[in-house]
């Protein structure tokens, strides 16, 4: 257990001292960070200032970590009836909230188009992927370390690692026409991965495992029609579900409360999977109710779609379980946090209904397609003239090693919405812009 504290820049440790110790070091490693500040101007699925009430990048991690919380005491209690090993792999409260915290670090600004706009840039040159800068951030770019980023431990990198494979090893076709970007950006949505420039930061956190999990975690495999990684570590599969859960469901509260939706027709097109949810409610009630979430959701009342959507969120947790991968050795490979097939079916659904109804719609594409043009323009421009247009500071990260167009992606990719729209305008906007305004 002792390599999974163990940091880049290594320093002594005291075996005596608890593991958790280290978890909480980290844990205030990330809270305390710029990157992890940053997401409160960062879009979710709407746009940051629409309202106060929808949930930010930050918002979001902050309800991630909760539901990773609970999952894990969830697990805690299943392990300590079982007869394997499993308990003492489980996470601790500090490993799993850090994880959940940082898992969303390294997505740009205006959501997903932000991302795809970014790795069209640097396709030809390791890729721009979110989760792969979520890694470089916290390996390589965050201010706690000049060579380390935030000097983490490498079971907390390994946590937030979703897709272990390089981006040299996921074979993706791109256009050759920059025509295309506008027409389609989804012509450059990257492969799941880690970006080639952390290559060596990936060996180091899976050096622990033996050459065979290495290889079976590593190795890609064809999913319709693209390769992509298809295990995760037991911490990742934690996050990964209580990210699923938090994406589903609390997505949807803020479509109904902002009036975005029509609840009669949610309740409707949902209407099975709600009389589902209903009888795992109130199964114990002296009369079950397959009602019970329907008339919450349609009162309109702020109180009643709060309980609906906690009520639906505890099913969901009490829904998940310890699996095994028998083909893996290493216990953090070898059990997975996983659902039970009816609610992960119902969470499924919860996930379409929100990507159709709520992110497909052009009140929400607009704002994607505005976000995409700002990010083409601003890397345009700074590539153009990147001694004249970056920082300083930026500047001096341009070396042989590092290309300009991966500073120019890691500084862009760094910015808030707001901070990218006020860049845009200084460059852009003939009467916005002034000397003594910030570079971001």
């Amino acid at each position: 257990m002792e390599q999974w504290v163990e940091r880049q820049d290594s320093r002594k440790i005291n075996s005596d001292t608890d593991h958790d110790y280290f978890y909480r070091i980290d844990q205030s490693r990330v809270i305390n960070s710029l990157a992890f500040r940053r997401l409160q101007s960062k879009t979710q699925v709407h746009g940051v200032n629409e309202s106060d009430f929808f949930r930010t990048r930050l918002t979001h991690s902050m309800e991630v970590a909760q539901i990773g919380n609970s999952i894990t005491h969830r697990l805690k209690f299943l392990a300590s009836r079982r007869v394997d090993d499993c308990l003492q792999w489980i996470p601790s409260t500090s490993l799993i909230e850090t994880v959940c915290l940082a898992h969303d670090l390294g997505h740009p600004a205006f959501g997903h188009n932000g991302e795809r706009t970014l790795n069209y840039f640097l396709h030809k040159d390791g890729g721009f992927e979110g989760n792969g800068q979520t890694f470089r951030i916290l390996s390589k770019l965050g201010e706690y370390s000049n060579s380390y980023g935030y000097n983490l431990t490498r079971r907390t990198l390994l946590g937030v690692i979703k897709y272990p494979a390089i981006h040299s090893q996921l074979e993706r076709q791109y256009p050759s026409s920059e025509a295309h970007l506008i027409d389609d950006i989804s012509n450059w949505s990257p492969p799941k991965c880690i970006h080639d420039t952390e290559k060596d930061t990936l060996d180091w956190v899976l050096d622990p495992f033996s050459s065979k999990d290495k290889d079976l975690f590593t190795t890609p495999i064809e999913v319709k029609g693209k390769l992509k990684t298809k295990y995760k570590s037991f911490d990742t599969s934690i996050m990964e579900c209580a990210d699923d859960i938090a994406y589903g469901i609390h997505d949807l509260e803020d479509a109904l409360v902002m009036g975005l939706l029509h609840r009669e027709d949610v309740c409707q097109k949902l209407c099975k999977e709600l009389e589902a949810l209903s009888l795992f409610v109130s199964r114990n009630w002296n009369k079950p109710d397959r009602d019970y979430l329907s008339k919450k959701l349609k009162s309109g009342r702020l109180e009643d779609t709060k309980a609906a959507i906690s009520s639906i969120i505890h099913v969901l947790i009490l829904g998940t379980r310890i699996d095994k991968i028998e083909e893996f050795e290493d216990p953090l490979l070898h059990f997975q946090c996983t659902m039970d097939s009816e609610r992960s079916e119902i969470l499924d659904t919860f996930k379409a209904f929100v990507f159709k109804e709520v992110i497909s719609q052009p009140y929400v594409q607009t704002l994607e397609f505005k976000g995409q043009k700002i990010i083409i323009d601003l890397f345009s421009a700074l590539k153009s003239k990147p001694y004249s247009l970056l920082p300083p500071i930026v500047q001096e990260k341009i070396t042989d090693e590092l290309s300009v167009d991966r500073v120019i992606a890691d500084y862009i990719s760094s910015m808030t919405d707001t901070e990218a729209c006020k860049l845009y305008q200084r460059l852009f906007t003939p009467e916005q812009g002034s000397i003594f305004a910030p570079l971001a």
